[in-house]
């Protein structure tokens, strides 16, 4: 990364030859240290204003999605919604790739009374492994063929090994149902990278969720898939009905159910735990969750959770739920009540049930119970269960592994989510046409969700006080965008002002850029230090998202969930910025330097209205875009844009603003 300090050592001496006025470190500092953004000019502490804006938005767009869906009153009506929303859906994901042979391959088998168990290995893609454990019933006891239903896996280090999961799968088969429980990516025997020091679970889900995003992909577009190949590999058993299919699982295994069984049209029964709430409800009480729970514009498009349990009405759907969950049980009752509403208008009322539980998060006995109930019911037609006693829970440790190494990533020719993230990349970029400068800024407007500056309204600015320094004088603003985020600014506007303004923004806010502000000052320029929404003054909120230390990544993901991006919000924070200062110095464009994580925003900004920009200065570089897909790394959701290496690269843009004169 770039340093300051051979621009800083210039920029002194050029002081020193003209005999500029003087200003300290200190105290530019100083005055950039202390908060614009007053408690009571703000309406509330200004670290919230970025979670309240988007907030509002979002509880906009629920208000629009529960409108719609109190129109469907019709099976016509029905159909052509799930028509429109599935296609949506389909395109946020990227789509799914060509089926291909399973090869299924079983690696052991084991008896246990009642039922027994085959070890698992298939490929959901080509040298894409997946490992599971299928739960069939005693021959004797039920005669196939078997119904059979797909277990999808919380976030659980051990995947399909975890007994509170096994139990779902034995009391499935201890009842007639075949069951077939499999590892998520990054879970069990699925680690997606065995570098040392690399993470499964969440954090992998998060790092994949990255890279997914810049293609214009997700998480769950490979979730989603395993569930659906897990599927083909029950339809595919002779033994097994492949028109009687269900779905259950819990936690993470709910949001999956919920997808699978909403996307694939054969899962006649289906029943999610501990996941479906309300989406809005979710990401105000503990901020959005992680990678793969939220879709790109799906608030936009129409689907809230009521609408994954939609996408599959009228079929026999069983929420289940606890009552102490973490997902609010409130949102539970309120989805309930409006796919209720549908159902029943739809005469289908008796589909669609809601089984509770008295506990924390957790697929609990009384849950699991339910779930089983609901799959006998549906796809066997029977009556109530056997349940054998908890202690039931199906292969001990060391009986789950499916592969010798314990991980399908040490099998020959083995790849990773990375391997085909990396191929989509190279096809990308060979398929994206060299954009000349007005192509490049009409995709990044469009991929970033940047408006054209004419249609940017001019904010409202508020003057908050200006005192001199020697040789000139210290304004504070504050610039307020209609209906967007108050931007915090400090202008230090020299008597007799020489060369470009300067418009600086940080990354870690504008007191961070003291030292660089003090030098353009004493060079004798203007600068306006400002921080854009999400940095400085406005970092931080209530809503976080899930596993990340960075404040600003819950509210990146609202915004996505929107069919925005945070990056967008930046850039046009700057624009905003950039056209205030070059009117006020009476200057036809002005110079953008920019650090850290206002990099990406910078670089987009200037893309959007070159004019505006006579120069763009960087530092502290985050890792271009095109890298993080190459290396598989984590990178911040607030710096990303969904689908952006369809069209353009970080290295385009950079190219773009160093042609500048």
């Amino acid at each position: 990364m770039k340093r300051w300090g051979l621009a800083m050592a210039l920029a002194g001496a050029a002081v020193a030859a003209r005999g500029a006025g003087a200003v300290s470190e200190e105290r530019v500092r100083l005055e950039l240290g202390r908060p614009v953004l007053e408690e009571a000019a703000a309406g509330g502490s200004a670290a919230l204003l970025l979670d309240r804006v988007l907030t509002a938005r979002m509880a906009e767009a629920c208000a629009s999605i529960r409108a719609a869906q109190e129109k469907i009153s019709t099976p016509e009506q029905l159909v052509a919604w799930q028509k429109r929303t599935r296609a949506a859906c389909l395109d946020a994901l990227g789509g799914f790739p060509a089926r291909t042979p399973l090869n299924v391959r079983v690696t052991g088998t084991v008896a246990k009374e009642g039922y027994r168990v085959e070890r698992i290995l298939f490929e959901s893609r080509p040298s894409f492994y997946a490992t599971a454990l299928l739960f069939l019933p005693d021959a004797s006891s039920f005669a196939p063929p078997y119904p059979g239903v797909v277990i999808a896996c919380g976030h659980s280090d051990a995947g399909k090994g975890f007994p509170g999961y096994q139990r779902g799968a034995v009391l499935a088969a201890r009842n007639g149902i075949a069951a077939l429980i499999y590892d998520p990516i990054d879970q069990g025997e699925r680690l997606q990278s065995l570098a040392k020091g690399s993470k499964g679970n969440c954090p992998g889900h998060n790092t994949t969720g990255a890279s997914a995003v810049l293609l214009g992909w997700n998480t769950a577009s490979f979730r989603i898939w395993d569930g659906m190949r897990a599927l083909d590999v029950l339809a595919g058993r002779p033994e097994i009905d492949a028109n009687r299919l269900g779905c259950m699982g819990n936690s993470g295994g709910g949001t999956l159910t919920a997808y699978i069984s909403a996307l694939d049209e054969r899962v006649a029964a289906s029943s999610p735990s501990c996941y479906i709430s309300s989406l809005q409800a979710v990401c105000e009480k503990i901020g959005p969750q992680d990678a793969e729970q939220n879709l790109f514009g799906q608030l936009a498009f129409g689907l809230e959770h009521s609408g994954w349990l939609l996408l599959r009405a009228t079929k026999p759907t069983c929420v289940c739920a606890a009552q102490k969950d973490m997902f609010p049980i409130q949102g539970t009752y309120q989805t309930r009540d409006e796919v209720g509403a549908v159902y029943a208008r739809l005469g289908a009322a008796g589909r669609l049930a809601l089984a509770e539980y008295d506990g924390p998060h957790g697929w609990a006995e009384p849950l699991k119970v339910a779930a089983v109930r609901w799959m006998n019911r549906w796809l066997r037609q029977g009556g109530d269960i056997e349940i054998p006693p908890e202690t039931e829970t199906g292969l001990a440790t060391n009986e789950v592994r499916v592969t010798e190494g314990g991980q399908v990533l040490k099998l020959p020719g083995a790849r990773s989510v990375y391997d085909i993230m990396r191929d989509e990349a190279a096809r990308q970029a060979a398929a994206r046409p060299a954009a000349d400068a007005a192509a490049l800024r009409a995709a990044v407007r469009r991929t970033a969700v940047i408006r054209e500056l004419g249609a940017i309204p001019e904010p409202a600015v508020d003057d908050c006080g200006t005192a001199p320094y020697e040789g000139g004088s210290v304004r504070r603003v504050v610039f307020r965008p209609a209906g967007g985020v108050a931007v915090p600014a400090v202008l230090f506007m020299p008597e007799k002002p020489q060369g470009r303004p300067a418009l600086v923004a940080d990354g870690l806010g504008k007191t961070n850029a003291a030292a660089q502000v003090a030098a353009l000052v004493r060079e004798g320029r203007a600068v306006l230090a400002a921080d854009v929404c999400g940095f400085g003054e406005t970092y931080g909120g209530a809503h976080t998202f899930y596993g990340a230390a960075n404040r600003d990544e819950g509210p990146a993901v609202m915004a996505y969930l929107l069919g925005g991006s945070l990056v967008g919000m930046r850039a046009e924070d700057l624009l905003i910025c950039a056209r205030w200062l070059s009117s006020a110095c009476g200057a036809p464009a002005v110079e953008l330097f920019a650090s850290g994580w206002a990099v990406t925003p910078a670089l987009h900004a200037a893309a959007a209205e070159p004019q505006l920009f006579a120069k763009v200065s960087l530092a502290d570089e985050p890792l271009a875009w095109e890298e993080v897909v190459a290396k598989g790394e984590r990178h911040r959701f607030s710096d990303l844009v969904h689908g952006a290496l369809r069209a353009y690269t970080i290295g385009d843009l950079k190219q773009a603003a160093l042609k500048r004169p």
